[in-house]
């Protein structure tokens, strides 16, 4: 298992780092990878008994707990965007070094319920941030575009939890060393990381406001000219609201699978931020569910009832104006509290 951990990890960083182009998340992902197959490479000296010494085996400990450094620069990046850069890397990676320099100048062994202690509070420390980033993204997504696949990060809860069996196995085949620990730890990293590696190949960063990026912890975004998009309605300040329903009328904006607020605020000729206050603070809801709300209602109602034997629901859901047929599934169930062939059925009784 270690063997074939080390060749999952050298050929996956190796495609990743060489395929041109790739994006920023992609060469953060490959190059975490790459010290994860180092780590691993690393193991493989312990199974030359010349070499197994106490000190090389405590050394190699404190190296693994790299590991977790690493994996979390990735999931920053992922939930955050552009937050990431080499200082940061160097401050979340400093203690890392710092214990490892100390024991290597020491061989002071107490010193290790200290690193494994640290180790679970900056896991907890890291969970807690990416869980209150990645829910402020989502949010962020929602509030700006119509379309999900390929930029929520929603499949991260799978994550988490992989990589909460993998921390605990590692922690305690570290101080209970066991063949069979060692066999969990190598299949819940390899599990893991090709979870995340199958989410992360079609996976599109989306960029956040400037004020975002410098703030791992603000909540809402100071776009533009400065409103924070929660004022309240001074009666010429939703002025547009006429224009946006007689835009969506008529021009059918909803169609466009790959609508976003922008090009909504753009044809109706107003602030970004005041259409998207509009949405959250008027009606209650996000520009997501407004917008699919309106394809379920104008388009993918009246298809399922015009063509309810000659169009599938596939070709049913891209005329509606969705990305997937999945989504367009989610959408209909919420708005109808039915899914499309359910629907389907009850029109043709």
């Amino acid at each position: 298992m270690n063997g074939a951990a080390f060749m999952f990890f050298g050929y996956v960083s190796f495609r990743l780092l060489t395929q041109k182009p790739r994006s920023r998340i992609q060469s953060i992902l490959g190059l975490t990878l790459a010290f994860w197959a180092l780590l691993e490479l690393k193991d493989i000296l312990l199974y030359f008994p010349s070499l197994k010494t106490e000190q090389l085996v405590n050394s190699l400990l404190f190296i693994d707990g790299w590991a977790v450094a690493a994996c979390s620069f990735y999931l920053l990046e992922l939930t955050a965007p552009g937050w990431l850069n080499w200082k940061k890397i160097f401050l979340l990676f400093s203690p890392y070094l710092i214990f490892t320099i100390v024991y290597l100048c020491t061989f002071y062994a107490p010193i290790f319920p200290f690193y494994f202690g640290f180790i679970l509070l900056y896991s907890a420390v890291i969970v807690l941030i990416v869980t209150f980033a990645a829910r402020r993204y989502q949010r962020y997504i929602r509030n700006n575009y119509s379309y999900s696949e390929h930029i929520d990060v929603a499949w991260l809860k799978k994550a988490t939890l992989i990589l909460a069996i993998c921390l605990l196995t590692w922690v305690y085949t570290s101080i209970h060393i066991t063949g069979w620990g060692d066999t969990i730890y190598y299949i819940s990293s390899v599990v893991l990381w090709f979870v995340i590696i199958h989410y992360s190949a079609y996976q599109i960063s989306i960029p956040m406001p400037n004020n975002l990026k410098g703030n791992l912890l603000a909540k809402e975004p100071v776009e533009e000219n400065g409103t924070s998009g929660t004022e309240q309605d001074n009666g010429s300040y939703y002025a547009f609201r006429e224009e946006l329903l007689k835009v969506m009328e008529e021009q059918q904006l909803y169609l466009n699978p790959k609508l976003t607020i922008s090009d909504v605020a753009n044809a109706i000729g107003t602030n970004r931020t005041y259409l998207s206050s509009y949405f959250n603070n008027k009606l209650n809801i996000t520009f997501y569910d407004y917008i699919n709300n309106l394809r379920i209602e104008k388009a993918g109602k009246q298809l399922l009832t015009t063509y309810p034997y000659t169009m599938n629901i596939d070709e049913i859901a891209e005329r509606s104006g969705f990305n997937s047929t999945s989504t367009f599934r989610r959408a209909f169930l919420k708005n109808t509290g039915m899914t499309p062939l359910q629907y389907r059925k009850s029109i043709q009784k």
